[in-house]
């Protein structure tokens, strides 16, 4: 197996470097394929202490970072790899994944379970019914790519993954703001998870990493219920753990003090309480800058403390608020609007 990284935003260095570090205590040994074209020489030097790691900066032409995930493993694959494990840049590595990842057959496609939000469901397969594919088989939930392990048995899969982040529609998609964006053509989870529910890629084993146990999606209010908080708590430490969303800790511009009400304040305090900045705090003392890793709020402080630094306790307060605030919301059913 070859883990392999891409990143071609210069702000997120810092993710990519912990990524690594964490790379380099749970799986030492294994080889790592980084894509990251902004590297200076800075950053070479201190890469130089990570030997498994091979550094390219090469930019794959006509993707971005968020569409360029088959084009890279098909590029490993060429290159002689059978197996190989896409991670994001934006994960922290919280336990041996390779051992977790051993016994799965070759046949098998990993991928995680989306982070609980508006796009995690998939009733009726309507992203593969979107795009136009006759319908083989319906997911209980959207898929997340943020973590994908495939095999050369998987190659048309990633080819035909390619095609469609590739196509006119697709692109002509990906330039409008997110929200505007047909939900089927949200990001690349969206288009994997529309063909792997299509006929011809169907009969494809999936093994999915389930969030809370296998992964944590981090994601604003909803996103580590108290479920998955209980999860961790009374089982192993997840082996994954996601910073999603465009709010991300080390390049978040924090406030001082609430500015537009209660509601953002407590989604900025939860975002200050990130399971991935806990984790990050381990190799705290290799990174150049991390302040960003200190609580910037007084709440976020007291919370800290009284969860014991712990991830599956830190920030459990807000968790339980939002949690009660989705199961009212999904048994009580919105006002009409009639006069």
């Amino acid at each position: 197996m070859i883990i392999c990284i891409t990143e071609d935003r210069p702000s997120f260095e810092p993710s990519v470097k912990l990524l690594l570090m964490s790379l380099a205590k749970h799986c030492p040994g294994v080889p790592i394929y980084l894509i990251f074209p902004p590297a200076n020489r800075n950053f070479v030097s201190w890469l130089s202490d990570y030997p498994q790691t091979t550094l390219s900066t090469d930019r794959f032409e006509g993707t971005s970072s968020f569409n360029v995930k088959p084009q890279v493993m098909l590029h490993l694959m060429r290159k002689g790899h059978n197996e190989v494990l896409w991670i994001d840049s934006d994960v922290i590595v919280g336990r041996d994944v390779i051992s977790m990842l051993a016994d799965v057959p070759h046949d098998t496609i990993v991928v995680t379970e989306e982070c609980l939000w508006g796009r995690h469901d998939d009733r009726d397969a309507w992203r593969a019914r979107n795009w136009g594919f006759e319908v083989g088989r319906v997911l209980p939930f959207s898929l997340n790519a943020g973590v994908v392990r495939a095999t050369r048995l998987h190659e048309p899969l990633l080819q035909r993954w390619q095609q469609l982040i590739e196509s006119a529609a697709y692109r002509e998609a990906q330039r409008l703001d997110w929200r505007s964006r047909p939900p089927h053509m949200h990001g690349d989870s969206d288009v994997l998870t529309a063909l792997l529910s299509s006929d011809e890629y169907s009969r494809i084993p999936l093994k999915i990493l389930m969030r809370g146990s296998d992964i944590i999606q981090y994601f604003g209010p909803y996103g580590f219920t108290v479920r998955e908080r209980a999860s961790i708590l009374f089982g192993h430490p997840p082996a994954f753990i996601h910073s999603l969303g465009p709010s991300k800790p080390w390049a978040t511009q924090w406030r001082a003090a609430p500015t537009a009400g209660i509601k953002e304040y407590l989604e900025t305090v939860y975002l200050d309480l990130s399971p991935y900045t806990l984790a990050a705090m381990e190799y705290r003392t290799e990174m150049e800058d991390a302040i960003w890793m200190d609580p910037h709020y007084g709440l976020s402080k007291a919370l800290r403390a009284i969860g014991l630094w712990r991830q599956s306790l830190v920030g459990l307060p807000i968790a339980i608020i939002a949690d009660l605030n989705r199961l009212t919301k999904r048994l009580i059913p919105p006002r009409s609007n009639k006069a």
